[in-house]
């Protein structure tokens, strides 16, 4: 039975509703979306140049620390400090430039997103979807990238301080018992019998003894000033006289 009039007009109509729905849900769509993707288009664009900005940075870093090496230091292990450093701010402005690519490159992402949204050649929804992936991405780049700038410009201060650096002082010396012994004053000793006058000890005993009693009075040694002098060191019994052996270490 095929349907009335009626039925397929029906039927006509119902499609032209539907049809009308779905082009009014897209347009909505992209309505709500064409903002969305403008504002991650910007930021994506922004971060991307403060990535480039950072990378910029974190290179100049790079060369100063590999001047720094290149014109030596006050120590050996100043240079190699230097060298260490130099290598440490190339590797940071290495990953730096890494990061500003990958940061153009979801800029660029952001900004294809952007012109979809607006041509209408795409789903609105995904649009904005890789939209906001690409903002998302283009931040952490950036944030890379400032983090490697930071990194490139200690190791260059560090190559620097490194590099000019003086040698460290001399250690003490250190005193051995000998050298302490060695730096004492030198001390001569003489050694004199006590009671003792140098001077002419060779006398005649016989000739000293005028009265020939065997032994010397005090007025027989006047003719010798030296015995007189050491008279009474030499009278060991202290009578007042002179015998032969008290005088025996004398002549």
């Amino acid at each position: 039975m095929k349907p009335s009039n009626k039925t397929r007009l029906a039927l006509a109509l119902l499609a032209m509703l539907a049809a009308g729905a779905v082009q009014a849900q897209s347009t909505i769509e992209s309505a709500q979306s064409k903002p969305q993707t403008d504002a991650n288009a910007r930021s994506a664009v922004s971060d991307a140049q403060a990535a480039r900005a950072q990378a910029q940075a974190a290179r100049e870093a790079a060369q100063q620390a590999e001047a720094t090496r290149q014109a030596g230091a006050a120590t050996a292990d100043g240079a190699a400090m230097a060298e260490y450093q130099a290598y440490q701010a190339n590797q940071s402005s290495l990953q730096a430039q890494a990061a500003a690519n990958a940061a153009v490159n979801a800029a660029n992402d952001a900004n294809s997103a952007k012109s979809a949204a607006h041509s209408g050649t795409a789903q609105a929804d995904d649009a904005m979807v890789r939209g906001n992936q690409s903002a998302s991405q283009a931040r952490a780049a950036s944030t890379v990238a400032g983090d490697a700038a930071a990194t490139a410009a200690l190791a260059a201060q560090a190559a620097q301080q490194a590099a000019t650096a003086p040698p460290p002082p001399p250690p003490p010396a250190q005193v051995t018992p000998m050298d302490a012994a060695a730096a004492q004053p030198q001390v001569t000793f003489h050694s004199v019998p006590p009671d003792s006058v140098v001077g002419d000890y060779k006398i005649d005993f016989a000739a000293m003894d005028a009265d020939g009693n065997g032994s010397i009075s005090r007025g027989e040694a006047k003719s010798n000033a030296t015995l007189t002098g050491e008279f009474d060191a030499v009278d060991n019994d202290h009578n007042g006289r002179l015998s032969r052996a008290e005088l025996s270490g004398w002549m």
